[in-house]
């Protein structure tokens, strides 16, 4: 695959006026700020005031027990995002089931793990109020990894839900694939049930709300594209979307209003249609069509699911140096257009749902100006929530350094390097930021990524 190359040096434009100008000049249009103040304002979210609009989005360590249960160094990562300010912490995805783990370092929600899934909660709120006198909202994210699963030797044991000639060969973590297993609609009554059973134990944990993943490879996305699978998670838009109401309207029914439900979803995912979710519908046209995607935003919001966190395409599949809309992989685009694209889709989406509370994705990639598109999207209606996910891995009290009126410091920013990817796909181990915490990941690197 054809890697692109950074366009922008970031470090080389003095102001925001200088960021809009160049990137302007190639029709990227971002919604930019100079005032970050609303970034400090609280908001109401499900009867609960969050204490500003900085969010840190579910970013996987891969580095949980071989049980399930939170490591040392999650604690560490969730005590950071929690002292560093942000006001809503998603926390990474968690495995429903064994089987449903993407890596064997993969958190699992079980009655083993729960007690100290908990404990990691209470021991990141004390840290956010010590360091910022507040409590931050969080989610946590219950994922069946589907086409990513893998064993605990890191052999691949994908479960689709159809077969896909785009996919097939892009499902394993390493870009090898295992034999791929259809899941019967037994097996996916199975994983309905499991995400119900992992809401009642995030509500026991302490949670305020759970995210029902619908993003990426994964399985519930999957069966949002499942035009081909017959019977009765196939096919029509309300087959395809069953799984997702029914665990929905499970959890309500088994915890009440013991906890809140969220989702992070796919605007569309860049595989042509019959086999992509939120694409034209044309056979091999890569192009993306917002009527399933605006339809199903306003599906959840009336069944009081109103935050939702919006993201895009199949990262094994179109990984951003492939170009995340590019026709062919020789005609990449950057990623900065890709961010782009993104945005707007959630401005679009969020512009045709009423009462829906959006948190974007993307800003990292624009370092230290990505404060300035959170804020300007924030003030033009874009979007509600500004949201960081490998930021949060790079440069955890981000959010405290703009509230404080600092701003984010470039010397502190992820500098999208990739090395936090090149220990998962190549070192098979934990993850984070090589070059900003050394430390810890410095000698990871070095002996799982430099010498293979």
């Amino acid at each position: 695959m054809k890697k692109v190359e950074k366009k922008y040096r970031f470090g080389q434009m003095n102001s925001v006026e200088d960021f809009s100008r160049i990137l302007g000049a190639d029709g990227l249009d971002f919604p930019v700020s100079q005032d970050l103040s609303v970034l400090a304002q609280p908001f109401e979210l499900y009867g609960k005031t969050v204490p500003n609009r900085l969010g840190i989005q579910p970013l996987e360590g891969f580095d949980g027990l071989p049980s399930g249960a939170p490591s040392d160094l999650i604690f560490r990562r969730y005590h950071r995002y929690a002292s560093g300010g942000a006001g809503l912490i998603w926390y990474e995805s968690i495995a429903i089931s064994d089987d449903g783990r993407c890596n064997p370092l993969q958190m699992v929600i079980n009655e083993e793990t729960v007690g100290e899934i908990g404990r990691l909660i209470r021991e990141s709120d004390q840290a956010a109020w010590e360091s910022m006198g507040h409590k931050p909202y969080n989610v946590l994210q219950l994922t069946h990894s589907g086409r990513r699963s893998n064993n605990k030797n890191w052999e691949p044991t994908p479960l689709a839900v159809c077969e896909n000639p785009y996919m097939d060969d892009h499902t394993s973590i390493d870009g090898s694939c295992g034999k791929i297993e259809i899941a019967t609609d037994e097996k996916i009554e199975e994983i309905i049930e499991g995400f119900i059973h992992g809401a009642e134990l995030a509500a026991e944990a302490g949670f305020d709300c759970v995210d029902v993943k619908v993003c990426h490879e994964y399985i519930l996305r999957e069966l949002l594209s499942a035009f081909t699978r017959p019977g009765k998670f196939g096919g029509s838009f309300e087959n395809r979307t069953r799984a997702l109401f029914d665990i929905i309207d499970g959890i309500r029914r088994r915890v009440g209003g013991g906890i809140e439900i969220c989702v992070r979803l796919n605007a569309y995912d860049c595989v042509p249609y019959p086999y992509g979710w939120g694409m034209v519908k044309k056979e091999g046209v890569m192009e993306p069509d917002l009527t399933e995607p605006v339809k199903l935003c306003n599906m959840l919001v009336e069944r009081g699911v109103k935050l939702i966190n919006l993201s895009t395409m199949m990262p094994r599949y179109r990984p951003y140096g492939t170009g995340l809309m590019a026709e062919h992989d020789d005609q990449p685009i950057t990623p900065y257009a890709g961010v782009h694209d993104l945005l707007k889709a959630t401005r679009d989406i969020k512009a045709q749902t009423p009462g829906g509370i959006f948190m974007c994705t993307g800003l990292t990639w624009l370092e230290q100006f990505g404060a300035n598109v959170g804020a300007g999207g924030i003030e033009q209606g874009w979007f509600d929530i500004a949201g960081f996910g490998r930021q949060a891995f790079a440069y955890p009290d981000f959010a405290k350094d703009i509230l404080c009126g600092k701003g984010m410091q470039r010397n502190k920013c992820c500098l999208t390097c990739d090395k936090c990817y090149d220990l998962i796909q190549i070192g098979h181990t934990t993850t984070g930021c090589v070059p900003r915490d050394q430390e810890v990941y410095l000698p990871l690197y070095r002996k799982y990524v430099q010498k293979k």
